[in-house]
């Protein structure tokens, strides 16, 4: 697979897309997938606000620096050894194509070598079984219990692999502008439980429950998470 010449995506078909990307499959090897900024996304973002990329130092690509960041905050807890996180989908680096920057992942394929179906595909199909409910158990279990934020976690999102786990592909990192959850473990997890109950409710797994909050609570939390944010970079500034 030659890393080097930029990739020429624009004459082909994108095996998925999103508000935010495009996905095509690598043209020489098949187990890799493209990720591009959506066109359109560009042409909605200028249109809408055309100091974006002025303020934004790296402009349309944000979704792809949220992904990395998560990426590597996986693997924060083994640092230097190969550890790397059956739940997330690998990222194998960043090239040049005709549509601009792009991510190089790891394709998620069945046993005949198919991109895998989605959590999605299961339910639609009739195909969730035994099987594949414990495995989202597991999967559920670690998107609670790690460091790695979620900002969509929908049964899109999530591909089935034929080792029977989930792989999530999409819907990494924090789309705050400030990174609250980032700095306060608790508030993250509060927000997955969140994104877990309605995943459940997506899917038909249960019905949802009172919508009631703990106002008071998630507030004070804010407020030190962001004292942390704060202490954070003061800490940064003395050094």
């Amino acid at each position: 697979m030659d890393l080097i010449t930029p990739l020429q995506l624009s004459s082909l078909e994108p095996v998925g897309q999103g508000a935010q990307k495009l996905v095509f499959r690598h043209p020489d090897d098949p187990r890799v997938l493209v990720k591009v900024v959506n066109p359109r996304f560009i042409e909605r973002r200028d249109r809408k606000d055309r100091f974006y990329q002025k303020r934004r130092r790296i402009g349309h690509h944000r979704a792809f620096a949220r992904e990395m960041i998560e990426h590597l905050a996986s693997r924060a807890l083994t640092p230097g050894r190969l550890a790397p996180c059956p739940h997330i989908q690998n990222i194998l680096g960043v090239v040049d194509t005709d549509l601009g920057a792009a991510l190089l992942v790891e394709a998620v394929l069945d046993e005949d070598g198919n991109l895998a179906p989605t959590l999605r595909d299961l339910v639609e199909s009739g195909r969730h079984g035994h099987r594949s409910r414990q495995a989202l158990e597991t999967f559920l279990d670690w998107a609670l219990t790690s460091n790695v934020l979620i900002n969509d976690l929908s049964a899109d999102n999530l591909a089935w692999h034929p080792d029977g786990h989930f792989v999530m592909i999409d819907g990494l990192g924090d789309r705050a502008g400030i990174p609250i959850r980032a700095v306060s473990p608790w508030l993250n997890r509060l927000y997955k439980r969140k994104k877990i109950r309605q995943l459940r409710e997506e899917i038909g797994m249960e019905k949802g429950p009172g919508r009631s909050r703990k106002a008071v609570a998630v507030a004070i939390a804010i407020i030190l998470a962001l004292l942390g944010l704060i202490a954070t970079q003061l800490e940064l500034l003395l050094e």
